[in-house]
């Protein structure tokens, strides 16, 4: 294959015309054939389809008759009046004779009506049957008659009847003879009791005669299927794989049930009526042929420029693909040469832009929260003096060492990452802080799960949203409530759930906080800063979920990328 591309490449124009024009004229007379194959397959295709049609219409007909006659027979039975009134006194397993007597005459009575009734049999609520045969069965199971899915169900279905494929062993035939059985619950026309069980079974022999008087003269071969592509009546023979062949399906208003048809192709020619237009067809496709080639031989040697072109297309539209180079040694290859060195310099520029722009927003954001801290502290310290001249050492003690653990955690010797447990104890000694400011009336629940606590997250994850929690959700309800800490993971993530009982908030009051603009231009400034903060470094579209209800408390829930222990990207 690389011998005859080499070949191609160092060809000639005058012989890469010659053997062009040539490969196209084979493949129009390939293609002229191919039409008149398709064309004949075409037409004997419907006219096939047709005749199917309208036999697989016919059979249709005579079936629906047949099953329409065995649920009319059903229900002459169903409603006569003597089986009915001896049923109703049927009061014990035994057989009475006078009963018999009276159910056997309805029974004969209806087999004589239809010659597609093999049996009919009345099983009464003891399970005494009765029973007339054409066919006499070799074993009536009623073992197996209350084991029968049917036989469940025939409760469900309120009197209706329904047809099925055998009896789920119910009823033997000598030799294995399948049958279709119409299953049908007799119940008191007075009250609706249940009364007995009516199965008519009609021989699969009896509805595959009707089909061979159609398909023994024409070579075909019918069969009922259901849904589940199991057989009812099953074709005379296997069907295989036979691609001469034509299905045509049409719903019999049974159940899922369909009669199929299957029609083989002849093999005689039919385009008498067509050769006209073949004949036009095929001049048609040459002279289409002809002009494609033109074209195709005008365009041959601006076709490697066409490639130059698409490729800037590309890079206009952002996509910097480089093109393939070959070893030939032309203008054309040294245009995609100096091409790709351009598309690999704007990459690189791109690349490093970006990644100028990004450290300027870390940077931004690092300030941001520099001017947030000092905040903190200078309370914190305005506190510790207050304890100091109130001479409660105690507090003042805690509140100190709880201040040095928070900056020790949240400096971090400044790295922007910290370990969940090292942001819990952050966060805890935050918590500290605030409890001995607002006299231990925060209380709060801190639940983490055990195997993100050696992960890695930004620091100062937490803070901002127990801030808000304690001075917009608790503070002004009282200064007394509950904040709940959750941390799990999430398959590739670590979601952390702050929730408070404060006052809650406002539907606009959110919308304002997650677009940074809130009225104050304080209050939800630190929340809005994180969610920056995640999305720059996690690309985090929208990290933040609030949910909050004015009187009951807010829900703050925070999603962020699950690192290792060394800072990379966890994967499961």
């Amino acid at each position: 294959m690389t011998g005859l591309r080499e070949l191609w490449n160092n060809m000639r124009i005058k012989t890469k015309i010659l053997v062009m024009y040539l490969t196209i004229l084979f493949i129009s007379f390939v293609i002229t054939f191919s039409v008149i194959s398709v064309i004949n397959s075409s037409y004997t295709k419907n006219e096939i389809t047709n005749a199917g049609t309208q036999t697989v219409s016919a059979l249709k007909g005579n079936l629906s008759l047949i099953f329409e006659n065995v649920t009319q027979f059903s229900n002459l039975l169903y409603f006569d009046k003597n089986v009915q009134e001896v049923l109703r006194h049927v009061d014990n397993a035994s057989i009475d004779p006078s009963i018999q007597k009276t159910i056997k005459q309805s029974l004969v009575n209806m087999i004589l009506s239809g010659e597609y009734i093999s049996s009919v049999m009345i099983i009464d609520s003891y399970h005494n049957s009765y029973s007339s045969y054409k066919m006499a069965p070799k074993t009536v199971s009623m073992d197996k008659l209350l084991e029968a899915e049917w036989y469940q169900k025939i409760a469900d279905h309120r009197g209706n009847g329904f047809f099925m494929k055998g009896s789920e062993g119910v009823i033997e035939f000598y030799g294995d003879t399948p049958y279709i059985t119409y299953v049908r619950e007799i119940r008191d026309v007075n009250n609706y009791k249940p009364l007995a069980i009516l199965l008519v079974t009609v021989n699969e022999e009896t509805i595959r005669n009707y089909f061979n008087q159609v398909s023994d003269a024409q070579k075909n071969d019918f069969y009922i299927i259901d849904g589940k592509g199991e057989y009812i009546v099953a074709p005379k023979k296997d069907l295989g794989r036979e691609d001469n062949r034509l299905v045509i399906t049409q719903d019999i208003g049974i159940e899922d049930w369909k009669l199929a048809g299957l029609f083989q192709f002849d093999d005689i020619t039919v385009l008498a009526p067509y050769y006209s237009t073949v004949v036009i067809l095929i001049i048609c496709i040459n002279v289409i042929f002809v002009f494609f080639c033109s074209v195709m031989l005008t365009r041959f040697i601006f076709h490697p420029l066409k490639k130059v072109e698409s490729h800037m297309m590309l890079v206009e539209q952002g996509q910097f693909v480089e093109m393939e180079v070959s070893q030939q040694k032309n203008e054309i290859n040294n245009l995609k040469k100096g091409f790709n060195h351009m598309t690999t310099s704007i990459k690189n520029l791109i690349h490093k832009v970006k990644e100028e722009e990004q450290i300027i927003a870390k940077t931004e954001l690092n300030l941001l929260q520099a001017q947030i801290n000092p905040h903190f502290l200078y309370n914190t310290l305005d506190a510790v003096s207050a304890l100091a001249l109130m001479k409660d050492y105690d507090n003042c003690f805690k509140m100190t060492q709880a201040l040095g653990r928070f900056y020790r955690n949240s400096l971090n010797s400044g790295l922007d990452f910290i370990k969940v447990k090292d942001e819990i104890s952050c966060i805890e000694s935050y918590l500290t802080i605030l409890n001995i400011r607002y006299d231990n009336e925060i209380r709060t629940e801190i639940d983490v799960e055990e195997e993100v606590k050696e992960c890695e997250i930004l620091k100062l994850l937490l803070q901002p949203l127990v801030e808000n929690a304690v001075h917009h959700g608790i503070k002004p309800k009282d200064g007394k409530g509950t904040i709940s800490i959750r941390v799990f993971s999430d398959e590739d993530e670590i979601i952390f759930i702050v929730s408070d009982d404060g006052i809650g908030m406002s539907e606009e009051k959110i919308a304002e906080i997650m677009e940074g603009r809130s009225a104050t231009g304080k209050s939800g400034f630190g929340l809005y800063n994180l969610m920056q903060r995640i999305t720059l470094y996690h690309g985090i579209k929208q990290p933040v979920l609030i949910h909050s209800e004015m009187g009951n408390g807010t829900e703050v829930a925070v999603r962020v990328k699950r690192l290792d222990t060394r800072g990379d990207y966890w994967v499961d």
